[in-house]
């Protein structure tokens, strides 16, 4: 921007004599000006420099990653429409038809699944996997930021972390590591480049050998990554064992929620992680259809800086165990500082993880296999009803269940053993949902809201 202050024209007259202006002539010309300048400049960056947000637009491709671990993945759409998914595993590719209210089966061996959805099928695509004795793989679409909390890196707790890059290009991903101790060493796991369609796996007993208790931070740096944990637990001497993936925690909160506690002799621990700077202090409850109570022998605990502690759950049960009211279906951690949480179970020679799912709002659908299965309900936001339909392997509509709802309250309901497809659907709350599968060993699934919509940067021309 250019400023013309007008011609100085010489006078004629050399009588006239030029003489220095005195201060209140400067300041009378020079700080309107000045002003001036200073508004329009701030008012070009407010207008050039204002952050926009994304905006939500259809969604048109979608793609969820079902991490090596198990042979069995089921499909499913709530589109609404008849379509193709692609599904890709290793070097093997197929078009896989999906329909409404329908799962579709697929046995891949133990490969990472990418399965994709494009146009009308994008929206809603759900995916599960499974194997018996009962375990499951958290299937999801690739998560920038994540925490898996309860890892274990010794003989008897062993875990393998999975990266897996769904796309051509290069990723590279960053794993942090906190123990009892504080956080842990571990360079193998850091700026780690994964190449296009690699999944790679890392034995955590080999990288970072140790005894304690751990929680992963998993960044995503560049491109995107599907990161999961699959699990085993040995008991030394005994010859038995068990197998179960651990599904990541979204991010640290001051409240969190486990549901789902299967029933039978052994051992529950609950793992809690404090990424923080500052030392705090966590509350322990049990959730029944009754209440949510602090039982009599509940200590509070503190909880160290950037350390992971461990509480055993045994003192806390052994008097909660009455009639199936006052049952326990879960687990509140209610901390003074943010922390991520997950409860560890070995329970009639199987390991079984559970961990905080974000609460829905909206109809939430899973996939099922055949077998015993329990819904477990809790965290509800405010009194209102959730609406529990299944449909079995060809479509059919085998119930549908209005449950009323409210604060401070768990919920169960058993399940057909035939149901293959559940949606949760809440009205005037939010409410988080677990389906407990049994019957040969036991294993705990998620209920996670859908993703439906796409969001589309702003971007300003002239901008980087």
């Amino acid at each position: 921007m250019s400023h013309e202050s007008g011609r100085v024209r010489r006078l004629a007259s050399r009588s006239v004599s030029w003489r220095r202006p005195d201060r209140l002539t400067v300041a009378a010309v020079v700080v309107p000006v000045l002003a001036l300048a200073a508004a329009l400049l701030v008012s070009t960056e407010q207008e050039s420099g204002q952050r926009v947000a994304p905006e939500e637009t259809p969604l048109t491709r979608a793609t969820l990653v079902c991490p090596p671990g198990g042979d069995e993945v089921d499909l499913a759409s709530v589109s609404g429409v008849v379509g193709d998914l692609d599904v890709r595993a290793g070097e093997d590719r197929a078009d896989v038809e999906v329909a409404p209210d329908r799962t579709t089966s697929l046995e891949l061996g133990p490969r990472a699944a990418i399965i994709t959805g494009r146009d009308d099928l994008a929206p809603g695509l759900v995916a599960s996997r499974y194997q018996r004795p009962w375990e499951s793989m958290d299937c999801r679409a690739p998560v920038v930021d994540q925490w898996f909390t309860g890892v274990g890196a010794g003989a008897k707790h062993r875990s393998s972390l999975q990266l897996v890059n769904p796309d051509g290009g290069r990723a590279v991903v960053d794993i942090e590591v906190l123990g009892r101790r504080g956080p842990v060493p571990a360079p193998a796991l850091r700026g780690l480049a994964i190449t296009g369609g690699e999944t790679r796996r890392f034995d955590l007993a080999e990288v970072i050998p140790r005894r304690d208790d751990l929680a992963l931070h998993v960044t995503t740096l560049r491109g995107r990554i599907s990161a999961s944990v699959l699990d085993t637990f040995q008991e030394l001497g005994r010859g038995s064992g068990g197998r179960d993936g651990l599904a990541s925690q979204d991010q640290p909160s001051v409240s969190n929620l486990l549901l789902g506690l299967p029933q039978g002799r052994g051992q529950r621990t609950l793992i809690i992680a404090n990424p923080g700077d500052d030392e705090g202090r966590a509350t322990v409850r049990l959730v029944t259809e009754d209440s949510v109570f602090t039982p009599a022998a509940a200590k509070e605990v503190r909880l160290p800086p950037q350390s992971v502690v461990r509480v055993g759950l045994a003192p806390l049960l052994k008097g909660a165990r009455g009639d199936d009211q006052s049952r326990p279906l879960g687990v509140q951690v209610d901390s003074s500082v943010e922390a991520t949480v997950g409860l560890v179970m070995f329970v009639r020679g199987d390991l079984v993880h559970s961990v905080p799912t974000p609460p829905v709002s909206v109809a939430s659908t899973v996939a099922l296999p055949k077998a015993d299965k329990e819904l477990v309900l809790g965290g509800a936001s405010a009194q209102g009803v959730a609406t529990v339909t299944v449909w079995d392997r060809k479509g059919e509509q085998l119930s549908s269940e209005r449950v009323e709802v409210t604060r401070d309250r768990g919920y169960r309901m058993s399940l057909p053993r035939t149901a293959r497809l559940l949606t949760l659907t809440p009205e005037r709350t939010d409410i988080e949902g677990v389906v407990l599968l049994s019957g040969d060993g036991a294993t705990l699934v998620g209920i996670r809201e859908p993703v439906l919509t796409g969001l589309e940067p702003f971007v300003e021309p002239g901008l980087p």
